[in-house]
């Protein structure tokens, strides 16, 4: 096991800045989420440590090893990519022993590793199989298992959920999450899905435009964002935004309702409110306590089993909120709600950084 260590790395592919001086550590044992939309770094950052990217500047560690000028499979890094990459003339038996026949591992080690590793992904049966036999599931478990079979320091995957439907994704992210806590290994995990992130991360790290906006906890992003983009990029549905002015009074005054801050700021400062779908509450069913009332307009209905997503306008803007099936409500209705006022979110607008409020 070990920790990877970023310090002030950057990687440029001409004029482009992939990864912009980018220093964090994953720590030993540690199950780390690179996340962000496409374009932003993630998987170039995952590829400078398997080598497979060099670094323009800064230095890359795994445990205290500089690894800048060491070769890809002496880094003690294994990879597990989006496409599975395995080898369709083989059985998985074969699949998974490959590379450990390429280090010229004694055959009953590699008899062991790869009945070890067949045990506990649930393969015990498919070992003689084709890859070209198997399920989507059941090829993307043969590419961790292979990957667990060498007994790398640290484990690198690259999206490799992302070709599966969603009832697989669902099942194989919970697979992983028990592979990683039997195992034990420092993981960096790319994903471009937040709820991936969110449920598999011990930490999260968000990237946009090759720079790291926020790393903590996935409580820590939803709870506490630092900016605009972490808000509304983490969170499902996404959190809703009013442009905003703060008044003397010490609110922000959106158009339709005057928020309560505590930001010592300028009166006629322009900032932007945020508050989560979740934390719009449905006064019809609770006490206006602790809220602020909005009196909005229901456009869109959307069912989803456990809960209702309404679809609301008020003052000319729209916004979202999460409330429980028993809300009676249709298209065209009204509907008093209130903003959480415990749960509001606070944003410069220039800057897109958070003010406390």
């Amino acid at each position: 096991m070990a920790t990877v260590t970023f310090d002030h790395v950057t990687k440029r592919f001409g004029e482009v800045v992939a990864v912009n001086d980018l220093s964090l550590q994953v720590r030993d044992a540690e199950f780390l989420v690179l996340v962000g939309p496409s374009g932003c770094g993630k998987t170039t950052a995952l590829r400078m440590v398997a080598g497979l990217e060099e670094e323009t500047s800064g230095g890359i560690y795994i445990g205290d090893r500089r690894v800048n000028d060491v070769a890809p499979k002496d880094r003690d890094i294994a990879m597990v990519f989006q496409n599975y990459a395995l080898y369709p003339h083989m059985s998985v038996y074969d699949n998974i022993a490959f590379g450990l026949k390429l280090r010229g591992m004694p055959k009953a080690e590699i008899e062991r590793r790869v009945r070890e590793v067949a045990e506990v992904l649930g393969l015990g049966e498919l070992l003689a199989r084709k890859p070209k036999e198997l399920s989507g599931g059941q090829r993307q478990r043969v590419a961790v298992g292979r990957a667990i079979a060498r007994e790398p320091a640290v484990f690198l995957m690259d999206e490799p959920l992302s070709n599966l439907d969603a009832k697989l994704r669902i099942q194989t992210r919970a697979e992983l999450e028990k592979i990683h806590r039997r195992v034990g290994k420092t993981t960096i995990y790319v994903t471009h899905d937040q709820v991936e992130a969110m449920t598999m991360g011990d930490r999260i790290v968000v990237m946009k435009d090759g720079l790291l906006q926020q790393i903590g906890s996935p409580q820590e992003l939803h709870d506490h964002p630092v900016n605009l983009f972490v808000a509304g990029f983490i969170g499902s549905p996404a959190m809703n935004f009013f442009p905003a002015t703060l008044t003397p009074e010490g609110t922000a005054d959106t158009g339709f309702a005057k928020v309560p801050v505590n930001a010592k700021a300028a009166a006629g400062r322009d900032v932007i409110v945020g508050i989560r779908p979740e934390d719009v509450r449905d006064l019809s069913r609770q006490p206006e306590g602790g809220t602020l009332p909005v009196d909005a307009t229901v456009e869109v209905v959307e069912f989803l089993g456990n809960e209702l997503q309404l679809h609301l306008a008020a003052g000319g803007r729209t916004f979202v909120a999460r409330v429980p099936t028993d809300t009676r409500t249709q298209p065209g209705a009204s509907l008093r709600v209130g903003f959480d006022l415990r749960k509001t979110h606070l944003f410069d607008t220039s800057t897109e950084e958070a003010i406390a409020a």
